[in-house]
């Protein structure tokens, strides 16, 4: 009889970024997120969805400020990732900063509807672990944050 042996399988999702706003665009490309956000697509500001044959697993967008999420976009990415079978997610960011008025109102009621989960997180680091854990795969020590 072979001696037991323990596998440790890991799965790999693509995960595609999709910030929604400014504030969101820079948190992610600038000043350099190092590594931290190693193996993650993260969407250009033309094309969410990248414009490509890129099939991700999941998608998740990121906002910092409720109300400069331009109307309607949500929606479009929500149904683009949906068609091409992705999950969809949202991360926001300190909602207390940017919830109030009309138009954040607004764009909260369109996350809830184009996500299949939203979590409200309280800055960029809990954001990147969530992401990380999203990707899955084998990690590397050393991963900085954002």
């Amino acid at each position: 009889m072979p001696p037991a042996s323990r596998s440790h399988r890991s799965y790999q999702a693509d995960v595609l970024l999709v910030p929604l706003e400014p504030r969101s665009r820079t948190a992610v490309t600038s000043p350099a997120p190092h590594d931290a956000l190693d193996g993650i697509t993260v969407s250009g500001t033309d094309t969410p969805l990248g414009g490509t044959d890129f099939r991700p697993d999941v998608v998740v967008m990121l906002t910092h400020d409720l109300a400069a999420v331009e109307a309607g976009l949500a929606t479009r990415v929500g149904a683009s990732a949906r068609a091409s079978g992705a999950l969809v997610g949202a991360i926001v960011i300190s909602p207390d900063r940017g919830w109030h008025g009309s138009e954040a109102r607004s764009a909260a009621a369109e996350l809830r509807a184009a996500a299949d989960t939203v979590v409200v997180l309280s800055g960029m680091s809990p954001a990147v672990a969530l992401l990380r854990v999203l990707r899955g795969g084998p990690q590397t020590a050393g991963h900085g944050t954002i």
